[in-house]
C-alpha cells in the first residue's frame, strides 16, 4: 500500500503533461476530398391517372419506367440536376395497338433530411414531355403514328438507406403533370388526352461522387 500510493501520485501529476501531447481538433488535418453530388438512376412503374387516360375499361395500363439523373450538392440538404425519365409503353385497354411512349427531360431541386445514415427527401422539377404515339387500327380504320410535346411538372418524396459499395437504395414516389397531350390533327390523329396525370414508383439507387479539393 504504501508504494502504491506514491505510484498513483506520480500518475495523476503526470495527465496534464500527456494531456498537452494530444492532438486537438485544430491540430487534425483538413480533409482532402468533398461531396460533390450524386449520380441515381431508378426502375419502376408509372401509373395513368384521372380521366380517359387513367380510366379503368378504356383508359391505359401502367408502363415501366426509367430514370436517370445527376445533381450538384449545395450543402447538406439542398442539391439541384437534371433528371430524365422515359415510359416505354402505356398500352391502350380497347384498342391493342395503340401504345403511348412519353420520355421527360427537366431540371429539379431537392431537399434532403439526413437521419443517422438514412436521408428521406422531397423533390420538385419542371420541364418538357415528349409523348409519342405508333400507328394503328381500328376495324378498317387506320390511324397514323403522332407525337408531341408539352410542359410539366413533378412533386414527390423518397428515402434511401446505405445499400451496397457506398451506395444507398430505397423508393421514390413521384407525381407527374403534363399541361396538354393532345395530337396535332395531322393525317387524321385522334388522341386527344388534354392535361394527364401520372404516379411513379421506383426502386433507386444513388452513388454519391466526390471530388478533390483544390490546394
Amino acid at each position: 500500500m504504501k508504494r502504491l500510493l506514491p505510484a498513483l501520485l506520480l500518475a495523476c501529476l503526470a495527465l496534464p503533461a500527456a494531456a498537452q501531447t494530444l492532438p486537438g481538433l485544430d491540430d487534425l488535418p483538413e480533409p482532402t476530398r468533398y461531396l460533390a453530388g450524386y449520380l441515381s438512376g431508378g426502375y419502376g412503374w408509372s401509373l395513368p391517372l384521372g380521366g380517359h387516360w387513367g380510366d379503368k375499361t378504356a383508359g391505359f395500363k401502367t408502363s415501366p419506367v426509367l430514370s436517370l439523373a445527376a445533381s450538384k450538392r449545395v450543402d447538406e440538404v439542398l442539391s439541384y440536376g437534371v433528371e430524365s425519365s422515359y415510359a416505354q409503353r402505356y398500352l391502350n385497354r380497347g384498342i391493342q395497338d395503340l401504345k403511348v411512349k412519353i420520355f421527360s427531360l427537366m431540371p429539379f431541386v431537392k431537399a434532403s433530411l439526413p437521419v443517422g445514415g438514412d436521408t428521406y427527401y422531397g423533390v420538385l422539377g419542371a420541364g418538357i414531355y415528349q409523348w409519342s404515339k405508333g400507328a394503328y387500327s381500328v376495324g378498317a380504320t387506320r390511324y397514323p403514328s403522332d407525337s408531341g410535346s408539352s410542359a410539366g411538372i413533378n412533386l414527390g418524396a423518397g428515402a434511401v438507406y446505405p445499400f451496397w459499395w457506398g451506395t444507398m437504395a430505397g423508393l421514390d414516389l413521384r407525381w407527374h403533370h403534363i399541361f396538354n397531350m393532345n395530337g396535332s390533327n395531322v393525317n387524321g390523329s385522334n388522341l386527344k388526352l388534354g392535361a394527364v396525370d401520372t404516379v411513379n414508383v421506383m426502386f433507386v439507387i444513388n452513388y454519391s461522387a466526390w471530388k478533390d479539393k483544390k490546394k
